[in-house]
């Protein structure tokens, strides 16, 4: 390779995203095992489909400030101690993708569906 070509390295960042389901946590009943599916990521509007039954669209949000996920770990103690939880910081945010009900959910076939 002589000095005149370039080689190019992408290098591929990772984006971390909270999904805001509180909007619809309030009309449906979500099992916290139910299967579910997420698509389109790259869109601007990304489809979850939840057991095959409930359709939700989401749209980005940008976060306001900072905004970071953590993890609990409960840490084991000594004999002579208890037991205590450990958080640390894992990500730092940069969106919020925030869910609603699809409207053929609402106004479609798949009303009756839309409660589990």
């Amino acid at each position: 390779m002589n000095d005149d070509e370039s080689v190019n390295v992408s290098k591929e960042e990772e984006e971390y995203v909270l999904i805001d389901l509180d909007e619809v946590a309030r009309d449906i009943d979500i099992p916290a095992e139910a299967p579910y599916i997420l698509s389109g990521l790259d869109t601007l509007n990304p489809v979850l489909t939840i057991n095959d039954k409930i359709k939700l669209v989401g749209e980005y949000l940008e976060t306001i400030g900072t905004c970071l996920a953590f993890s609990d770990k409960e840490v084991v103690a000594a004999e002579n101690q208890t037991p205590h939880k450990t958080v640390e910081p894992i990500a730092k945010l940069h969106k919020i993708l925030k869910f609603r009900l699809a409207l053929d959910n609402v106004y479609g076939e798949q009303t009756e569906t839309t409660k589990l």
